[in-house]
């Protein structure tokens, strides 16, 4: 046996599996083959890059300007003749904590052009607008927006659904935004079927929620129904939870008087648990 250890050499990592990254970071396809290829040469020529990358010779030269820029690459002439050799890798790093401060300006940007935006999105909505948006995706960004539209001390109607309203999942959603319409004094009055009372007592309860007010009725049925301002949003529980959010003023108002209507018959039957 050999007094020295046999130590393998490091394993070599093919050039291909690293331009996933190099795309997610932020580079080009032409950037990521320039690049990869300068790692791979080290100090190199016009001439070089242009046969080691595939890159047109007449575009090599843009491209490494762009790295350059990146901080990905420098160059330097020597006997007339400009040569080009990549940074340190540990230079992504750099270029990445910039973008990171780019975002952060483009978020700042945005923040403070959103009301205009928004101006501008209220006065070219149509008198009725339908939506239809896919599982829980869709019911978050049609959530958050309802807490986002409403205004302290208005009013969220609920109609509850029954079928698929046991799984965990669904509960669990809803009463986090429930907690955000707490949060905003936005008032919830919610109607349930009579078998759902003890999941939505021990969800819902007045001590938790005093903007709550909840009731129960014989009605029975897959879909859930929220109205609110001139909204109003028809959940489907089949085997994929569908959406259905419609703007118009006219449909509000004509799901707020079946609400009434339904929360009246609650209140003659279930006298003992109306609020």
């Amino acid at each position: 046996m050999s007094k020295y250890l046999n130590i393998s050499p490091p394993l070599r990592v093919p050039m291909n599996d690293f331009e996933p990254l190099l795309k997610e970071i932020g580079l080009t396809d032409s950037e990521k083959k320039v690049y990869l290829a300068l790692l791979k040469l080290g100090i190199s020529t016009r001439n070089n890059i242009v046969k080691e990358s595939g890159i047109a010779g007449s575009k090599v030269y843009e491209v490494l300007e762009k790295l350059q820029e990146k901080g990905l690459a420098s160059n330097f002439i020597e006997n007339k003749v400009k040569h080009f050799k990549p940074t340190n890798p540990n230079q992504l790093f750099n270029y990445l904590e910039k973008k990171k401060e780019n975002i952060a300006l483009l978020e700042k940007q945005a923040k403070l052009a959103i009301p205009g935006l928004l101006s501008l999105y209220d006065s070219s909505k149509e008198d009725q607008e339908v939506e239809i948006l896919s599982g829980m995706k869709g019911l978050e960004i049609i959530f958050r927006e309802q807490v986002d539209l409403l205004r302290s001390g208005e009013v969220c109607y609920v109609i509850g659904g029954t079928k698929g309203m046991d799984e965990e999942a669904v509960w669990s959603f809803f009463r986090k935004i429930h907690v955000l319409r707490e949060q905003k004094k936005i008032k919830t009055h919610m109607l349930f079927n009579e078998r759902q009372k003890e999941n939505t007592e021990k969800l819902y309860s007045n001590k938790n929620f005093p903007g709550t007010l909840t009731r129960y009725i014989e009605h029975t049925s897959p879909v859930a129904i929220n109205i609110y301002a001139d909204r109003t949003v028809i959940i489907i529980f089949g085997k994929k939870i569908t959406s259905i959010h419609i703007t118009s003023k006219e449909v509000a108002r004509s799901f707020l008087e079946y609400f009434k209507m339904l929360w009246k018959i609650a209140k003659k039957q279930f006298n003992k648990n109306s609020i």
